[in-house]
């Protein structure tokens, strides 16, 4: 029903320029049948004539009916078409339907794999070495005063997939207010990205804060307002859904909100 929709819509112009056509067509024959109908001397071709003034004012008939379906197809019916494909929800992996009504982060189905995760790089080891004392110097019994521990570096985040990378903030980032998402979400055939976050070291659903219908590569995904959040450590994910509602593994990133 869609494809016939569709396919009447993109000819519409030309049923339109046929039916103009043939208007006009019926309108000479109707000038000529009437001409014709003057002139008739026998009452069998006055007949005649009536019956094809009929036969005419059926075929303006019809147009007139094909013209009406042709607009209510390409307007009326192709907008209401395209607002319940754009309202459908994907079902979810295991076969039950999500509701209409839920939010833009529900319409990601249940990915169909498990990738190895990625071993994340172990920061460098402090090695703190003793200086020697010589033998004609007492030492010191005063003990050193422990260092003042230096934050740990941030590092970009460990992307599985080239189509879905998060390149601002990085792993172990300290942010606070409206935190600018940098990176790259595209795909062959892509439909949409979206942005989410969740609670860091807890088994909660991420939820859904940014996202877009237009790929991205290496410019500005969205912005985390980090005030509304409490502190602690949150884990933010890109989700880059292609046509068919799947999706390769998301580009994950850890940081520390302190508002």
């Amino acid at each position: 029903m869609g494809f016939l929709v569709e396919a009447i819509a993109n000819i519409a112009p030309y049923i339109y320029a046929t039916c103009g056509l043939l208007a006009l067509f019926q309108l000479y024959r109707t000038w000529q049948v009437r001409a014709e109908r003057r002139r008739a001397v026998f009452s069998l071709e006055r007949d005649k004539a009536l019956d094809d003034l009929y036969r005419i004012f059926l075929s303006a008939l019809l147009m007139l009916v094909a013209m009406g379906f042709t607009y209510f197809a390409s307007t009326t019916l192709r907008d209401a078409m395209i607002a319940v494909e754009s309202s459908s929800v994907p079902s979810s992996a295991d076969g039950s339907s999500t509701s209409p009504n839920s939010s833009f982060s529900d319409l990601l189905p249940t990915p169909t794999f498990t990738p190895e995760q990625p071993t994340a790089t172990p920061a460098p080891t402090r090695i703190a070495i003793s200086t020697p004392v010589p033998d004609n110097q007492e030492e010191d019994t005063q003990p050193e005063p422990a260092p003042t521990p230096e934050p740990l570096p941030v590092s970009p985040a460990l992307c599985p997939d080239g189509r879905a990378v998060i390149l601002s903030p990085g792993n172990g980032a300290i942010v606070r207010g409206i935190v600018p998402i940098v990176g790259t979400a595209q795909h062959d055939q892509f439909k949409f990205y979206k942005l989410e976050h969740a609670p860091g070291g807890s088994n909660q659903s991420f939820s859904y804060f940014d996202g877009a219908e237009s790929p991205v590569v290496g410019g500005l995904l969205g912005n985390l307002n980090s005030s509304a959040m409490a502190n602690g450590t949150y884990v933010i994910q890109v989700v880059v859904v292609d046509t068919t509602g799947n999706y390769p593994e998301p580009c994950r990133v850890t940081v520390t909100v302190q508002n």
